[in-house]
């Protein structure tokens, strides 16, 4: 038997008709075209499932009345430990990409984080994401440093730049 959907977070600013809810297990194969367009290696359905765990905090965007009906558009995955937290994900369907989806939802976490005493919310980005980098600079991130081949890629590794955000 399915899982209930949860209970829908109150995210102001997102477009008209999206909605956002904490993510279950049912969404993971939903979410997998999402990560696969946006990552050159995308994470697995196993590590999507291995966030559910305590610990993690991991909501999806949906379009659509109800749950019946409701299309997953983006996605957030955090961790936090003590008074820290980290965006270990995030994504956007393509073709809802440039509506300020992943904006309004980083700003919100990043409230959410403050009011419940959390200082910081750290993050690494692929180098070459130009797009990731101009959104995290535009909300406030700074760059700390790099880890030299971080990622996989075709053809070789990647650094990671290191970017925090004072909450």
């Amino acid at each position: 038997m399915p899982e209930p959907t949860p209970p829908d977070l109150i995210v102001p600013g997102l477009p008209a008709g999206l909605r956002c809810r904490p993510m279950v297990a049912e969404d993971i194969a939903a979410l997998l075209p999402i990560e696969n367009a946006g990552q050159p290696t995308p994470w697995t359905a196993q590590v999507f499932a291995d966030c559910l765990r305590p610990g993690y905090c991991c909501y999806v965007v949906v379009a659509g009345a109800d749950s019946e009906a409701e299309t997953p558009v983006a996605f957030q995955v955090l961790s936090h430990v003590l008074d820290e937290a980290h965006l270990l994900n995030i994504g956007v369907h393509p073709d809802w990409q440039r509506r300020g989806i992943a904006a309004t939802l980083l700003q919100h976490t990043m409230a959410h984080l403050a009011e419940a005493r959390i200082s910081m919310l750290y993050l690494e980005v692929r180098e070459s994401n130009q797009a990731g980098r101009k959104l995290y600079r535009r909300l406030d991130f700074v760059l700390t440093g790099r880890r030299k081949d971080y990622y996989n890629r075709p053809g070789g590794r990647e650094d990671a730049l290191l970017m925090l955000r004072h909450l």
